[in-house]
Order: C-alpha cells, then structure tokens, then sequence
C-alpha cells in the first residue's frame, strides 16, 4: 500500500471520510441491536391490597401474590379477597363486602369447581374431595350475598372459598348468622365481613384440612361510611364457631367472642378494626 505521503492532500482527505463512514455504520449497528433483554424477573412481593371494596380489613396475614408463598398466597377476585393455604386445602382468611345492591332472589345454583385463579403446582380441589365425607362444603362468602350477579355468584362455589363444615353448623348458628348480615346490608347498605378456619380435627382423602373451628368478624357500617371512620354508630360482631355436630339448634350469638381473641387464636393482625 502506498504511504500517506505520496498520496496527496485529496486521496488522505477521502481515506478519512470512509474511515468515518465505516465507524457510523458500526456505532449504528450496535445502537440497532441494542443490550439483550434480560431474563423475566419475578414481581416483587407487595402485601399491601391495591384499593377496592373488599380491602377494608387490611392484609391480616401479609399474604403475597408470590406462588412461592403456597400457605399464605394471596387472590384478588372480583367478589373477594383471599389468603389461600395450600397444606390445608382451604383458605385462611376470606373478606369481602355486601352491599344492598348485591342481594336479591334466589337464583340457579352453580356447581362447585377447582380455583382456575391458583398457580400451576397447587392442588386443585375439587367438589369430589368432601364425597362421602359427612361434611357439607360449606361457603365462607355466602352464596346468597352474591344473588344479584351470576358471574359473582359462581366465584363463591370456587373451591377456595370453601370449608369442610358439619351440618349442624354450616345449616344451624353459621346459617342464621350470614342471614343477619345479609339483614344489616339492606338496613344500613353496607356491611364488611372477613372468615376463616383453625385448627384441624382430620383429613379429607389426605388434601383437605377438616377445621375444629370457624370464625368471621363483621362490620356493619352506616351508608357512605367506612371502617377507618370508626363512626360510632358502626356495629361489630365477632364469632368463633366449633365445627361440630348438635349445634343446630343454638343460636348465632351463643359463640360472640372479641375481636382480640380471634386474633390471639388464629394469629391474624385485625389492627385495623377498634377493640
């Protein structure tokens, strides 16, 4: 190759201007390219419930959208909130919000069916796990809080929102106290209520956790008011129910107990409702 020197003032001047074209059009290509993507990341855990009617006792339990957390996994429904425990089979706490506008006639009964809202790898429960059990599904969100739209109504046979529950209870004192609450809502408009299950007394088939106890808290709240406000005219019912047979006949208010106790048995935080 000749030298630069022999060149000449014009072939050094064009020899720079190619030199300078090769170099954009490598920067260009490496701009274009760009970083490869990197691999997906899991979301962060976040234990705090966006806003949304069912939100009102906070997050009892810090559950977490996070797969990994199998006993405490959190599910946002459009009817409810949940913690869902895995082990048990069932969930562990459950709250939503009945208004006046959520009630009404009777209508066809959905069949009860596996949580298509769980993560791959969870066990899916199915009506059949409680056949021949002697115990009824019984609903944590009632059935009949939810009259007024189908599409809500068929989230409370999920079975995530359901417990094994004996006849005398799920049919006698449980009964009679999801009628008072739906009796609230059309007085006052709106009532919060959250429930849930301890301890176990046996296993159903080996995946479902029968509870020695059912619980639920509810808090009836005068129109446009809510529990933050701590309006003095709201009303809060606290209940701890056993899970077993010959109760039938007793009533709901026979099992009052404090909201503080049911914390202390179950391990929840329900700070945000006053003792």
């Amino acid at each position: 190759m000749p030298s630069l020197a022999r060149l000449g003032k014009p072939a050094i001047f064009l020899i720079a201007l190619l030199a300078l074209a090769t170099a954009g059009c490598e920067r260009m290509r490496t701009i274009t390219q760009g970083p490869a993507e990197p691999p997906p990341q899991t979301a962060p855990a976040d234990a705090a419930l966006p806003p949304g009617p069912h939100g009102a006792f906070g997050n009892p339990t810090n559950a977490t959208a996070d797969e990994r957390n199998r006993e405490n996994f959190l599910i946002i429904g459009e009817g409810s909130v949940l913690s869902y425990n895995n082990t048990r089979g069932t969930a562990n706490w459950v709250a939503w919000q009945t208004t006046r506008q959520d009630l009404g006639p009777s209508i066809p009964r959905p069949d009860f069916r596996p949580d298509p809202r769980l993560p791959d790898g969870f066990r899916r429960i199915g009506y059949y796990a409680y056949s021949g059990s002697g115990y009824n599904r019984g609903h944590l969100v009632p059935s009949a809080d939810r009259f007024a739209n189908p599409q809500l109504n068929e989230e409370t046979f999920m079975m995530t929102n359901i417990v094994p529950k004996t006849a005398a209870l799920n049919q006698g004192p449980w009964e009679k106290l999801e009628r008072h609450a739906r009796a609230l809502a059309r007085r006052l408009g709106t009532v919060q209520q959250i429930a849930g299950c301890y301890g176990e007394k046996e296993r159903l088939k080996g995946k479902v956790s029968v509870p020695t106890n059912c619980w639920k808290i509810i808090v009836a709240l005068p129109s446009g008011r809510t529990i933050a406000d701590r309006d003095r005219r709201m009303q809060i019912i606290a209940v701890d129910m056993p899970n077993i047979e010959g109760i039938e006949d007793v009533r709901w208010e026979a099992y009052r107990t404090t909201v503080g106790a049911i914390e202390q048995r179950t391990g929840l935080d329900l700070s945000s409702l006053p003792r």
